[in-house]
């Protein structure tokens, strides 16, 4: 039954693992997004190269919007870095449990064999028992 159970918990462990690192995969997507849209922030022309001013208030406007998808972006990789740690956390502790189990099961395994041995040499003892009052019924 226990190990029964203990297969349960190594398969969901798993799927723990294999969960965080598609989200490991999907913060480091988050953070490339983020390095994209600031290293393009960065490289826009600035004001001493505009000719007139209708092309100043666009790029101003463009900068703004520009700043806030940048904003937004890095509130997304962030949250996307703690649902990592969140799910790492969550697999360290399965994991605890699934090395709890293998203990308990393997104390278990050892406790059975222990008996099993007793009972053996139990019976061991009790042949040569009988086999020395056999010969003492025997021997004059």
């Amino acid at each position: 039954m226990l190990e029964q159970y203990l297969k349960q918990q190594d398969d969901n462990l798993q799927l723990m693992l294999k969960r965080r690192q598609q989200l490991q995969q999907q913060a480091e997507q988050e953070q490339r997004r983020l390095l994209a849209l600031s290293q393009h922030l960065a490289t826009m022309d600035g004001p001493e190269q505009m000719a007139c001013s209708l092309s100043l208030q666009n790029l101003s406007g463009i900068k703004q919007i520009l700043h806030s998808l940048q904003q937004e972006q890095q509130q997304r990789t962030s949250a996307a870095a703690a649902e990592v740690a969140r799910q790492q956390q969550v697999c360290v502790k399965q994991a605890a449990l699934n090395l709890g189990l293998h203990d308990i099961l393997s104390q278990q395994q050892r406790q059975q064999q222990l008996e099993r041995s007793r009972l053996e040499q139990r019976q061991q003892d009790e042949l040569s028992q009988q086999l020395l009052q056999q010969r003492a019924r025997f021997t004059p």
